[in-house]
This record gives C-alpha cells, sequence and structure tokens, in this order.
C-alpha cells in the first residue's frame, strides 16, 4: 500500500520531462533546450502530441491520469495477449498479472512515468487488427504506436516482410499526420532540424553503455570491453546479424505469433540504449512462449528467464547481466520453437 501511495504522491521523472516538453511545444519554446527539465528529450517532435491533452492539468493531476492509464494499459497488454493466442484460462491469466505486477520492470517503468506499456498495447492491438484483416485500423494503430515510441518503427520489417502494403500505407499517413500537426501548431519543422542534428545523434554514441540498467546488447558488451572501438564492432556486427536473421525468420516461418515474439526480443537485444524498464515487452514473448511450448524443461528455463528480467540487482552484482541473459534464453527458445512450427 505504501508503494502505491508513493506512486500517485512523488514526481514520475521520465512523465515530468514530456509533460514539460509537451508546454514548451504549445507556448513555442524549444523543448530540447528547457534547462529544468530532468534529463533532457529524447523523443521527435510528434511524441509530444500525445502528452498535450494532460497539460490542461496541474502536474500532480496529470501525472496520476497516466499512472492510471498505464496501469489499464499492463492490463489491456495482458488481455489482448490471451485473446491473440486464442488462450482461456483465467487461472493463469491471474497469475501473469501478478508476476507482472511483482517485477522489477513494472515497477521501473510505473514510477519513471515511462510509456511502454501504453506503447505495447497499441503495437499488440495493431497486430491482432492485422490479424482479424483490418488492415487499415491495424496501419492506424502502428502509426499511433511509431509516433508514441520512435523505437517502434522496428516493427515496420515485420509488415514489409509479410507484404502487408495497406497497414504500411496506413502507418505512414498517420506518421505525416503527426508532423503535420506540428507543424500546425509551430508554423515550421524546425523543432525536426534539431532533433536530427543535434538530438539524435548522441544517442547513437557508445559511451556510457555500460551502466547496468542498460541490459540490451550494447550494455552486455559495453561492461565487457573498456575500448569505444571495440564496443562499437562487436555491438554493430552481431545486431546486424540479428535483424538480418529476424528479416529471414519474418520472410520464411508462417507461425505470426512465435515471429512477432521473435521480433519483439530482438528489438530488446539491439536497441542501443535498453533500460530495465524497456523489457516489459517481454510480456507478449512469455506468454507465446508458454503457450508453444510443451517440454517441461522449456517452461522452466521460460520460468528462469522471467526470474532473471524480473530482478534488480546491484551493479556490483557477479550477475550485472541478468536481464540481458533472461532475454537471450528466451530468444534461443523462440527459435527453438520456430524450427519446429516451419
Amino acid at each position: 500500500m505504501e508503494a502505491l501511495i508513493r506512486l500517485f504522491t512523488t514526481v514520475a521523472p521520465d512523465f515530468q520531462v514530456l509533460w514539460l516538453a509537451s508546454k514548451d511545444l504549445l507556448t513555442l519554446n524549444n523543448p530540447y533546450l528547457n534547462t529544468i527539465i530532468f534529463t533532457g528529450v529524447g523523443y521527435p517532435p510528434n511524441s509530444l502530441l500525445f502528452y498535450l491533452p494532460l497539460t490542461v492539468f496541474n502536474y500532480l493531476v496529470a501525472q496520476n491520469i497516466f499512472t492510471v492509464l498505464s496501469i489499464l494499459a499492463l492490463l489491456f497488454c495482458i488481455y489482448i495477449s490471451f485473446k491473440i493466442l486464442k488462450i482461456r484460462n483465467n487461472l493463469l491469466m491471474f497469475f501473469v498479472v501478478i508476476l507482472s505486477l511483482l517485477s522489477f520492470p513494472t515497477k521501473f517503468t510505473l514510477g519513471m512515468g515511462q510509456n511502454n506499456f501504453i506503447a505495447l498495447a497499441l503495437l499488440l492491438f495493431s497486430y491482432l487488427l492485422c490479424k482479424e484483416r483490418k488492415l487499415q485500423y491495424a496501419g492506424i494503430f502502428l502509426g499511433l504506436v511509431i509516433s508514441l515510441k520512435t523505437i517502434f518503427v522496428y516493427f515496420l520489417l515485420f509488415y514489409i516482410l509479410k507484404k502487408q502494403w495497406k497497414v504500411i500505407t496506413y502507418a505512414f499517413l498517420i506518421l505525416l499526420l503527426s508532423t503535420l500537426f506540428v507543424y500546425l501548431i509551430r508554423g515550421n519543422l524546425d523543432l525536426y532540424k534539431f532533433y536530427l542534428t543535434d538530438i539524435l545523434p548522441p544517442l547513437f554514441r557508445f559511451e556510457n553503455r555500460e551502466i547496468y540498467m542498460n541490459q540490451g546488447l550494447s550494455g552486455f558488451i559495453s561492461r565487457l570491453f573498456e575500448d569505444i572501438n571495440i564496443r562499437k564492432l562487436l555491438t554493430s556486427v552481431i545486431s546486424i546479424i540479428l535483424v538480418l536473421y529476424n528479416c529471414l525468420v519474418i520472410f520464411k516461418n508462417k507461425n505470426v505469433d512465435l515471429v512477432f515474439s521473435l521480433t519483439i526480443i530482438t528489438l530488446l537485444l539491439i536497441d542501443s540504449l535498453a533500460w530495465q524498464h524497456h523489457f516489459v515487452w517481454s510480456l507478449f514473448p512469455f506468454i507465446v512462449l508458454v503457450k508453444y511450448s510443451k517440454n517441461i524443461l522449456i517452461r522452466l528455463l521460460i520460468f528462469m528467464a522471467c526470474i532473471l528480467i524480473s530482478l534488480n540487482l546491484p551493479s556490483s552484482n557477479l550477475l550485472r547481466d541478468n536481464v540481458f541473459m533472461g532475454t537471450l534464453i528466451l530468444y534461443i527458445i523462440n527459435l527453438k520453437l520456430l524450427n519446429k512450427a516451419i
């Protein structure tokens, strides 16, 4: 109960960043130059549009509304995952809800005011609509999620290689519309130029990637090697291999649920800054792999991966790559199940 009270009464730093940046968007100030913003803004201007309705409220009210939406999005993600996979097991759904609420990535997402659950909910809803052949709506929600969370542009690969051109078309229309809205608010596209030249390039640097909270491939390699050039080379080569193999799987394999699951896991691995809170996206892969695995040993390994991803350990701990290792286990299991499904 105390943790819940803190969640609704203390500042969520990442939400505050985007809430303040959205105010700057409206007042024609440059949100990327706002010195009172906690960490600076790493999102493009159109991502700020989602936060504009919350700027009519004072900060704490806005944050609490956002927190409630995030919790509802978490529950919706679990519900829609079961719907996508046609799993009718209320006890299992309850078990997944409890495990999700107890995991550190969930607490991190909610406490920081991250939009991870909202983004995942939009992504999964788009995927469900695509499976139901409601392609224009699938494209609309895909465009919305990319506008909100730019890194999800990676999922265009899935729809392109599956030749879902209507989904792609509508997604691009939404992206264009969101850019147009920013233009209508600001009267120009100078913010995009500033973002592309001053904000985006530093996000691809390899300095300080060794921080424990970065649990993707770049973080794992950065904790092994101090030399920046080695970090860059190894991360780039392995990431390219993972992406190319993901493309091959998307193109060849017919089990779309396992393929979509692998695409989520691949994104978590190659994301240059895969913070622990991003790993709430592994929720769908967990449910997919549980459904398709029949071997008790495989299910035990999935549970072990769940524990590893859910933990938050001291950065000096020997298991400082616990989330990465858990995700790697999921990746290997996903590949094994895909090979069976061919």
